[in-house]
């Protein structure tokens, strides 16, 4: 079976483990000569980060943040482009009755009789 999207992109940009077993609230504790107790920073989550967020790699922000631009511009582009296919339709639409009201007016010169006095 496949996996989800959000398997997948965590494979992809490893910004979820699947090793559940891992607790990263609680920090590691290493013994050092020196010193008591050190605290490993590699396990310490920021405690501003609610649960409800979900950290993502710099790399993957900025694809997103690109795809949201090119998103933008490519409406810009379409709005753009409704306004001259718009534009043109009406100028289309202009030039149709021109040209009919035109074709009028030469078969009524056509059907009226010309007298030449000489």
């Amino acid at each position: 079976m496949t996996k989800s999207y959000e398997e997948r992109m965590a494979e992809k940009y490893n910004f979820l483990k699947k090793d559940e077993d891992i607790n990263k609230t609680q920090p590691t504790i290493k013994k050092n000569k020196d010193k008591d107790d050190v605290i490993s920073s590699e396990n310490i989550e920021d405690k501003n980060v609610s649960e409800d967020s979900l950290l993502v790699p710099l790399d993957a922000w900025n694809t997103v943040l690109n795809q949201l631009g090119n998103l933008h511009e490519a409406s810009q582009q379409m709005a753009e482009a409704r306004e001259r296919a718009a534009k043109a339709e009406a100028e289309a639409e202009f030039l149709r009755e021109k040209l009919k009201n035109t074709r009028q007016q030469l078969e009524d010169n056509n059907k009226k009789k010309r007298f030449f006095f000489f």
